[in-house]
């Protein structure tokens, strides 16, 4: 409830006390009969204050409820779209390992093809001890 409401309701409770009392209070009766209409006045508008509270607690209830809904869609929102991205970064990873594990296995055929040369180079052709 916005709190234009609430002063609303406020002042529905309070104009209704007052002008209970007022009422009661000018009214032309015996002091018995004006005790009685206090006590019933009271009773009704009591009544009525416990009935307005619990209409505004089921309001409160109901917009909680509300709230935790959509807080709880905005969560999985939010975790999808952090899953998905997780999985994003982990297939980039992946690829950029397998591009990787390619190259090093070039890199190690050059320096084995490289040190096969080397060593033929080194050794004299033909010379037997």
């Amino acid at each position: 409830m916005s709190s234009n409401k609430l002063y609303f309701v406020g002042g529905i409770f309070l104009g209704t006390i007052v002008g209970g009392v007022l009422g009661l209070l000018l009214a032309p009766a015996s002091g018995d009969e004006t005790r009685k209409k206090i006590v019933e006045g009271t009773e009704e508008t009591l009544g009525n204050v416990y009935d307005q509270a619990m209409e505004y607690s089921e309001n409160l209830k109901e917009q909680f409820q509300d709230i935790q809904e959509q807080m709880t869609e905005r969560i999985g929102q939010y975790k999808n779209q952090i899953e998905s991205k997780i999985q994003e970064i982990q297939d980039e990873v992946s690829e950029d390992l397998s591009i990787l594990d390619e190259e090093l296995e070039e890199i190690k055929k050059e320096e084995e093809a490289k040190a096969a040369a080397e060593k033929s180079e080194d050794s004299p052709a033909g010379s037997n001890v």
